[in-house]
């Protein structure tokens, strides 16, 4: 698991999302599920068997599944830099009208980094259903409000996905 500044990037992700959540779950691969209830201090639990290794898509799902709630925060594993500001910038733009809030970073939507709620569940079991596990594709059936870096008043740095050794290399040279 990666590191940074002494603490794995899913720590990073849980403290800031526990300031501003009720729950938080962490959905993981079984290889490191053992790893991961030893350093983290909430529930963690691996994909719904039927859409077991089926991708992020499949852990959202698990996540609707095991906690009950109007909207969910999804975060990546890679991604160091969520902060209690990226979850509340996007929970004060919650709008009932919308079954999801995505970041839209120069140009690139961010599916993993955004809310969604209840009533996407229906659409993610049918696009599982038919082996379709883009999380793109989610978003083309959903009603989504997108948000840019600028309109939410967050630097583009809280939306930094590290996914090479490069950009690993990189944020450990960072002060």
């Amino acid at each position: 698991m990666a590191t940074w500044r002494g603490k794995t990037f899913i720590e990073y992700s849980i403290e800031a999302l526990k300031e501003v959540v009720t729950d938080v779950v962490v959905i993981s691969n079984p290889a490191i599920t053992n790893d991961l209830l030893h350093i983290l201090h909430v529930p963690v639990v691996e994909d719904i068997a039927m859409y077991k290794g089926k991708g992020p898509l499949a852990g959202l799902l698990t996540g609707m599944e095991f906690v009950d709630a109007d909207w969910y925060i999804v975060a990546p594993c890679d991604t160091p830099n969520v902060s209690k500001e990226w979850a509340m910038a996007f929970i004060e733009r919650v709008d009932e009208a919308y079954e999801a809030i995505v970041p839209l970073v120069e140009g690139r939507k961010q599916p993993l980094l955004a809310l969604y709620h209840h009533r996407a569940k229906e659409k993610i079991e049918r696009l599982l259903k038919e082996d379709k596990r883009s999380m793109q594709g989610l978003l083309s059936h959903c009603k989504t409000q997108y948000i840019t870096a600028e309109e939410s008043q967050l630097s583009k740095g809280l939306f930094l996905n590290v996914n090479t050794k490069e950009e690993y290399s990189q944020l450990q040279n960072r002060k």
